[in-house]
């Protein structure tokens, strides 16, 4: 049954993180190279004859052009495929899997006209065949690229990389948790996590240089008619370590982000 629940949260999730990206192609820690070594994939395959079964992946042919990420379905085994980001920097990205379904070591290697420049690595990582995406998450024009890590029965935990102006080396902002992700007028960062039962914490981040800060929660919570129906739902905010940086009141903040388009989507009135 968890396993299904997990297979269904994919899904949601897939779908969310995709919602206003089809412009676009977007406690583990990344290793960053300056060279890209190139990486075969692939699962072990019984031996002929009865032999027992080797753990030496196939040989695969790492020069053979890869598939778009976006035209390819959740597998058994994660596929190799290609991003390419819509910005001004026009890189490209190889996604390449190995290892087991449940330990699945996520490499991307950044191409800048067709050359290597960087190699992103996140490992142990178990996403159950979710693939990286890029989304311009703080509409400031340059794609953030989005590696899923692991999946809970609720939410999904994934990798931030994060990359400003005419740079084209990305670095590892930090892991945001939830069911999606979602930009905010004023270029905020928002992702909505469940927090149970008609109830969810929806969080507002921001990139202070390369590294994502945490701004405001707006938590959402359910409203008890005496019979155990939900007749509604409150809207609080609390100061998740950025509301100095709002510029706002605690009741400013409030009245501000409990208005959010993504906080009225799940509120119950």
């Amino acid at each position: 049954m968890w396993r299904k629940l997990a297979v269904c949260t994919v899904a949601a999730v897939s779908a969310l993180l995709l919602t206003g990206c089809a412009r676009q192609d977007t406690e583990t820690t990344a290793t960053l190279e300056a060279t890209v070594v190139p990486v075969a994939s692939g699962n072990a395959a019984p031996a002929p004859n009865g032999a027992a079964p080797t753990s030496d992946p196939p040989a695969v042919d790492v020069d053979a052009p890869l598939s778009p990420c976006g035209d390819i379905g959740t597998a058994a085994t994660l596929p190799d495929c290609m991003l390419q980001s819509h910005d001004a920097a026009a890189l490209a990205f190889e996604v390449r899997h190995t290892g087991s379904r449940a330990h699945v070591v996520t490499t991307v290697n950044v191409l800048s006209g067709g050359q290597a420049r960087q190699s992103i690595v996140e490992s142990d990582t178990d996403a159950a065949g979710a693939i990286p995406k890029l989304r311009d998450l703080d509409a400031d024009g340059r794609d953030e690229l989005i590696i899923p890590l692991a999946l809970t029965t609720a939410n999904a935990r994934y990798a931030i990389y994060h990359v400003t102006g005419g740079a084209l080396d990305y670095h590892r902002a930090g892991e945001l948790s939830g069911v999606g992700m979602d930009t905010s007028g004023a270029g905020y960062v928002i992702v909505s996590a469940r927090a149970g039962y008609a109830s969810w914490d929806i969080e507002f981040w921001t990139f202070v240089t390369d590294t994502l800060h945490p701004l405001i929660t707006a938590q959402v919570r359910p409203i008890d008619d005496g019979s155990g129906k939900v007749a509604g739902t409150t809207c609080t905010t609390i100061d998740s370590g950025g509301l100095d940086i709002t510029g706002l009141t605690q009741d400013q903040a409030t009245q501000q982000f409990c208005a959010e388009p993504a906080v009225q989507r799940v509120r119950r009135h």
